[in-house]
């Protein structure tokens, strides 16, 4: 097997981001579920998942679409077409 001293620092460094991207992606999906209790190597890969009830799961739909709406809101409020007094329209 190669020893340390043979790798090169951009193979260490590669090596490293690779383990720390891994454990990093991990985490996200293990932080963004909905999980409510999470045991991996001493329960062997336990999880009590939390099932949002049917009154929750509208609600979420609700206030996604208005966040929907209000987005698209704003990014019409965004575009809005001025005229400059001063400076006369062309003529086409």
């Amino acid at each position: 097997m190669g020893e340390l001293a043979n790798y090169t620092i951009d193979q260490v460094a590669g090596a490293l981001a690779l383990t720390l991207g891994s454990l990093g992606g991990l985490c996200l999906i293990l932080f963004k579920s909905r999980c409510s209790t999470i045991t991996i190597c001493w329960g062997l890969w336990s999880c009590n998942r939390k099932v949002m009830t049917e009154e929750e799961l509208e609600k979420a739909e609700k206030d996604k679409k208005e966040a929907e709406k209000k987005k698209a809101d704003e990014m019409v409020s965004l575009v809005k077409p001025t005229t400059s007094e001063s400076e006369p329209e062309s003529a086409v």
